[in-house]
């Protein structure tokens, strides 16, 4: 069985990888601060360090060698420097970066993996970080895949996004909604995102980059009126002008307004899994598990403007 190290694994996407690694028999290290409980059993080793600090790293990582190394919580070019350079990777069959879709530069069509990259204002330091990690690993020698994930979504997720929106909707609450630009989108489910990354591990693809996501191409609308459908209300909505209002929509609104699509031809033509789970599923399972779990997520500041926009 091929042996595994999953850097991260207590938070939404990290967590999710390795316990689903886990549950499909694969032996399975991951690497943390050791911080945050890890709420799931079956992991072989957990290391514990700062993955910023090479020193800790090289010692933790000292006589470690792994068939595969899914890189989930690196952010930056010296997240992926420091890595590379603290472990053998002479058996090194993979290291499948988890990068985004925030590295292309500005666009309103559905764009490819060739598109290019570079700035782009909606992102910020985030997509050019990505960015220069991706470089680093592309010039490094190692053997790579790099995914480029659009929205990310479903049970587990500690971001205030789905569960904002489950909140207000169970609570009659209103939703101020930007519009305006005519934004579509994508998003993939969570289940979808960790069996695409297990599909490298029997995929002979090696040296490639993909763009992730569900083809299907929404609204903000489409995306309230799936989550009324999952809650079982009817979403009350604000339609928020962004000519007529000088507020970020990011302010007020869990995502930013902005045209987000990818192409994923390239990932159906070399057989790597393909996502299946359609937004309306996917908010099914994301608000039973709502439901039962009843998370404590939250973002203040959204909230505080939410709540100032809805006393005008």
């Amino acid at each position: 069985m091929e042996s595994i190290l999953v850097v991260g694994g207590t938070t939404f996407v990290s967590s999710s990888l390795a316990k689903y690694l886990i549950s499909k028999g694969y032996d399975v290290d991951i690497l943390t601060k050791g911080l945050k409980p890890i709420d799931y059993d079956g992991v072989k080793n957990h290391l514990i360090c700062n993955r910023k600090l090479k020193n800790e790293m090289q010692e933790v990582l000292k006589g470690k060698i792994y068939d595969f190394i899914f890189d989930i919580s690196a952010y930056t070019k010296s997240d992926v420097e420091i890595l590379l350079t603290s472990i053998d990777t002479s058996k090194l069959k993979k290291y499948v970066f988890c990068s985004s879709g925030a590295v292309y530069k500005p666009s309103e069509e559905l764009i490819g993996e060739e598109f290019a990259k570079g700035e782009n204002p909606n992102w910020g330091k985030y997509g050019m970080d990505k960015k220069e990690a991706e470089d680093f690993i592309t010039g490094n020698g190692v053997p790579y895949v790099i995914f480029r994930p659009t929205y990310i979504y479903g049970e587990n997720n500690n971001l205030y996004r789905e569960a904002y929106f489950f909140h207000s909707i169970s609570n009659n609450k209103v939703i101020p909604l930007p519009f305006g630009n005519n934004t579509r989108t994508q998003f993939i489910h969570i289940d979808d995102l960790v069996r695409v990354f297990e599909s490298v591990i029997e995929n002979k693809t090696i040296c490639k980059v993909y763009n992730v996501t569900n083809p299907e191409i929404i609204t903000w609308e489409t995306l309230l009126s799936k989550c009324g459908e999952a809650v079982g209300k009817k979403p009350i909505i604000k339609k928020i002008d962004i000519r007529d209002i000088k507020l970020e929509p990011r302010t007020y609104f869990p995502f930013r307004d902005v045209t987000y699509m990818l192409d994923i031809t390239q990932l159906i033509e070399d057989g790597l899994y393909v996502p299946k789970i359609s937004l309306g599923e996917g908010l099914r399972k994301t608000y039973k598990w709502y439901i039962d779990n009843k998370p404590i997520v939250m973002d203040t500041r959204m909230m505080e403007i939410v709540n100032r926009l809805m006393m005008k």
